[in-house]
């Protein structure tokens, strides 16, 4: 295929995120000698954090209002289509793609639905129905939402194809980068910085990390937990922080665009998070070379699948994260053995150059598929 085929992007929100980063990597990498594309946000009006990143890339990006209602958006999502004229349309986020699958069926096209997080094989509703009914493909992000999903199925024939998130290796001086946040945002330079990051929703499990705070106490190593994000339950951890007298171990630095690049400043990554499609807070803390604990999940087992590369623990056992977290912070060794080890597994097969490979490939194969019917 060597004309240009015109991409017509629906995303749900271009906030500070996971998903919405590699949307952004995804726009930013792709050949633009073989694809020319549009981006329609769902989320107009709140300034979102991807948004001028995204028009500086010389991509048209229109914002659909979320009122009067859902048919009135699609209309006007319909206008702006039809005068782009696209040969693909990609729902990014699986709430747009039922937005995308129908447009995509008014206009005559071929569709993507997008899977960016955990899915639920009893999921049901208008959203799962029209993505289903309209959408000739789907991509999910990691092999457990595409098991499940191809599940959620049963007799349906939908193709789905599995393209895993990119991550970026991006040096960085540890000495400067940890003296600077430490100014900006008083931390003690002297300890060991135990980091997580992620929106502060009850999936995410931050209150986890302050049991954890609470119960290394009596450790004699000097350690500190910096916890970066917002969200519905930031108020009410800060509130139990406080209750339980932790306050002096605990950091809530609130929405940092591009944490990652911090990353590397931090000793230990703690991930509590219960529920996640492909985490890229846990991909780029490997690649910043940080010692991982987390939940034996499988959005962990699939990013770091051998024991030697990750502490990952039985789920909820919080015994078992005390103990992993004291033995990190008791042995430099160890932690350089673990930071190593999924640093180096995570670049092999996380690349940007595999993303961009398979997102393409998943484009070409639906525009093919879709000339050979007509």
């Amino acid at each position: 295929m060597d004309e240009k085929s015109k991409v017509a992007i629906i995303a749900g929100q271009l906030v500070v995120g996971g998903a919405e980063r590699q949307l952004y990597l995804w726009l930013a990498h792709m050949n633009r000698d073989r694809f020319d594309p549009l981006v329609i946000t769902l989320h107009p009006n709140h300034d979102d954090f991807w948004e001028k990143p995204i028009e500086d890339l010389g991509i048209p990006l229109f914002r659909v209002t979320q009122k009067p209602g859902k048919l009135e958006r699609l209309v006007e999502m319909i206008r702006i289509l039809r005068s782009f004229k696209p040969d693909i349309i990609h729902g990014w986020h699986f709430f747009s793609s039922a937005y995308a699958g129908l447009a995509a069926r008014i206009l005559g096209v071929p569709c993507i639905a997008g899977i960016r997080s955990q899915y639920d094989p009893g999921k049901k509703g208008l959203d799962t129905l029209l993505v289903k009914t309209n959408c000739d493909a789907v991509i999910a992000n990691s092999n457990a939402a595409a098991t499940a999903y191809r599940k959620a199925l049963g007799k349906n024939h939908q193709t789905v194809f599995t393209v895993p998130n990119a991550v970026l290796d991006t040096p960085t001086d540890r000495g400067d980068l940890r003296k600077e946040l430490s100014k900006t945002y008083n931390l003690p330079a002297d300890a060991i910085w135990i980091f997580s990051v992620g929106r502060m929703d009850p999936l995410k499990r931050f209150d986890i990390l302050l049991e954890m705070a609470y119960r290394l106490e009596d450790s004699p190593v000097n350690y500190y937990f910096i916890i970066v994000g917002d969200g519905p339950e930031q108020a009410q951890l800060i509130t139990l922080a406080k209750a339980m007298n932790i306050v002096q171990k605990v950091s809530f630095l609130g929405e940092i665009p591009n944490a990652n690049y911090w990353m590397s400043a931090m000793d230990i990554f703690c991930f509590p998070s219960m529920s996640e499609g492909l985490p890229n807070a846990v991909m780029e803390a490997a690649a910043a070379g940080l010692p991982i604990v987390a939940w034996n999940l499988p959005f962990c087992q699939e990013l770091l699948p051998d024991d030697s590369q990750a502490l990952l623990l039985e789920p909820e056992n919080l015994d078992a994260m005390a103990e992993a977290l004291t033995q990190l912070l008791n042995s430099p060794q160890l932690r350089a053995h673990y930071g190593s080890s999924a640093r180096a597994h995570i670049l092999d097969n996380f690349g940007l150059h595999q993303y961009v490979h398979n997102m393409t490939h998943v484009y070409e194969s639906v525009l093919m598929r879709y000339q050979k019917k007509k």
